[in-house]
């Protein structure tokens, strides 16, 4: 309370106006969006037996499509929670190879799909960096048509399996438009299963086998360009390497031997922010 006299202008209440503009970090834009993107996948799989180091393999790149969604914004109190979604579909034929040797002229059909989820918490370590620690989780499956290189007693076969880990994302606002990110995460394969099936031939009851559950691990750089405040334009590649174990012996005699994956995931595409800067607080 004042007796008399003038308020200094360090005496006086000013606010800053509603909205008034303000610098925004480019990290939040480019994580709040919603794109599709094109695909180049790269499958390397194979299966080992206690003689063959290499007794059946698939190789080859596929094209696929990837829908995926995120966001970045405040929750509460709490600033910067970071939540990401993506659907993958990749659908083509692979080369065929057995007991160590590729065979070009026999190739397979394969329909893999995926969903990856993740949730974090974004920290600001610097004005134009984020380090964001996340829990992962997601599914894959990956249909292996065998049929046409095993004529009317063609088969399929569908391998499935979920995950869970743990990852780190660090990103880095090269400039106002650029944002460069590195993420990775190492978890571990859930409840992996093969299901096999018969297109043709004898009709037979179809057999599922419990698989060998192990590490897993996932890698990814990408690159995202602002054209506008609202439209991206996005490039990266993903690694991502697990592994089968042998499954128990069925009641036919029959098992699925221990394999190794390897994908290489090349993507282009555009995404629309939908980020909206939340109001200026008053500042006194």
């Amino acid at each position: 309370m004042m007796i008399g006299g003038n308020a200094s202008a360090a005496d006086m209440l000013v606010k800053t106006p509603l909205y008034a503009s303000a610098w925004i970090n480019p990290i939040l834009i480019a994580n709040t969006q919603v794109g599709l993107g094109i695909v180049g996948h790269r499958v390397d799989y194979y299966e080992t037996t206690p003689t063959i180091p290499r007794f059946s393999s698939e190789r080859g790149w596929l094209p696929g499509l990837q829908l995926g969604l995120s966001a970045m914004g405040p929750m509460g109190d709490v600033a910067n929670i970071y939540v990401m979604g993506a659907f993958t579909w990749i659908q083509g034929r692979t080369e065929y190879g057995a007991s160590g040797g590729p065979v070009i002229a026999d190739r397979s059909g394969a329909d893999i799909r995926t969903l990856d989820i993740r949730l974090g918490k974004g920290f600001d370590v610097a004005a134009n960096w984020m380090v964001t620690p996340y829990l992962g989780a997601g599914y894959r499956s990956w249909n292996r048509d065998l049929s046409n290189r095993s004529g009317p007693f063609g088969y399929s076969e569908l391998y499935e399996h979920g995950y869970v880990g743990g990852g780190l994302l660090v990103q880095w606002a090269a400039t106002d438009r650029i944002v460069l990110s590195a993420s990775g995460l190492v978890g571990t394969t859930l409840a992996p299963k093969m299901a096999t099936s018969f297109n043709g031939g004898a009709l037979i009851d179809p057999l599922t086998y419990d698989l060998g559950s192990s590490a897993i691990y996932m890698a990814g750089l990408s690159a995202d360009y602002a054209i506008t405040r609202e439209w991206h334009a996005n490039a990266g590649v993903d690694f991502l390497s697990f592994r089968y174990g042998a499954s128990a012996v069925a009641l036919d005699g029959s098992l699925e031997p221990d394999s190794r994956t390897s994908n290489w995931t090349l993507k282009a595409g555009f995404g629309y922010s939908f980020y909206k800067s939340p109001a200026i607080a008053a500042n006194y």
